[in-house]
């Protein structure tokens, strides 16, 4: 087909055909060439009037030799595009994590397709935002393995037992695996225990600290150790526990 360009300064005479390469699998390669013909006029309305009903195409800007491109074109979405797989049917590849990374190097309604695949094996598409120093904001989407999952799931649920222990004011006990650190805090899983009162100590230019109880200092490294009484509130990784009342178990 005969279609108008443009150079610098004229509208130019080009003629385009395509080529079609069908390689299987619904896989193809269109290679349109472009023969340049020759220069029309400096003017758009002479140039039109000298062709009428021939298009205009915005991407013959400054070219005046002939050309080719090549495209690379699929007719389905369920097969593999590259890699160990090509050309093998997605849905009946066993090989799940290799979904996973073929996924995140593909784009558009390909990509539509392999997630619908992924979800249907327990995976989870979740997406993350940032912003630039220009203040735009980009959304990246990511994969969340059924593994992952099921440990978030396990955390959670531990989260709400937590929770509804701390509510009940129930005695709490913990084996202490750690000193105190600056602020008086040692963390036991969900549970961060904070200490009202404590002291500083040493051993061999390293500091640590201790519970004080009635003025004293007490050793409470791999000691179990009896809240009795307490307030609570939630921090960042679960909750933190303010220490009224506690015994050492000797």
């Amino acid at each position: 087909m005969k279609v108008i360009g443009f150079t610098t300064k004229f509208y130019t005479l080009w003629d385009v055909t395509d080529e079609t390469r069908d390689l299987g699998n619904g896989h193809k390669y269109v290679i349109t060439h472009f023969a340049y013909i020759k220069n029309i006029s400096f003017d758009k309305d002479k140039a039109l009037a000298a062709y009428p009903g021939v298009p205009i195409d915005e991407s013959l800007r400054g070219k005046t030799t002939s050309f080719q491109t090549e495209k690379e074109v699929w007719d389905n979405v369920n097969v593999f595009r590259f890699g160990k797989y090509k050309y093998d049917n997605i849905d009946n590849c066993s090989d799940t994590k290799y979904i996973a990374w073929y996924w995140d190097n593909i784009y558009n309604e390909h990509k539509d397709y392999v997630t619908k695949v992924l979800e249907s094996r327990g995976y989870e598409i979740r997406t993350s935002s940032w912003t630039d120093y220009d203040g735009y904001v980009h959304n990246n989407e990511y994969l969340v393995s059924p593994e992952t999952l099921a440990i978030e799931k396990a955390e959670a649920e531990k989260l709400n037992s937590d929770e509804k222990l701390l509510k009940s004011g129930a005695t709490l006990s913990f084996l202490c695996e750690y000193n105190l650190d600056e602020n008086g805090e040692v963390c036991n899983g969900n549970l961060t225990y904070k200490f009202p009162e404590t002291k500083e100590m040493e051993y061999r230019g390293w500091p640590y600290w201790l519970p004080v109880i009635n003025g004293k200092a007490k050793r409470i490294k791999n000691k179990m150790i009896t809240i009795n009484k307490y307030t609570y509130e939630a921090n960042n990784y679960g909750f933190t526990v303010n220490v009224i009342d506690f015994e050492i178990s000797k």
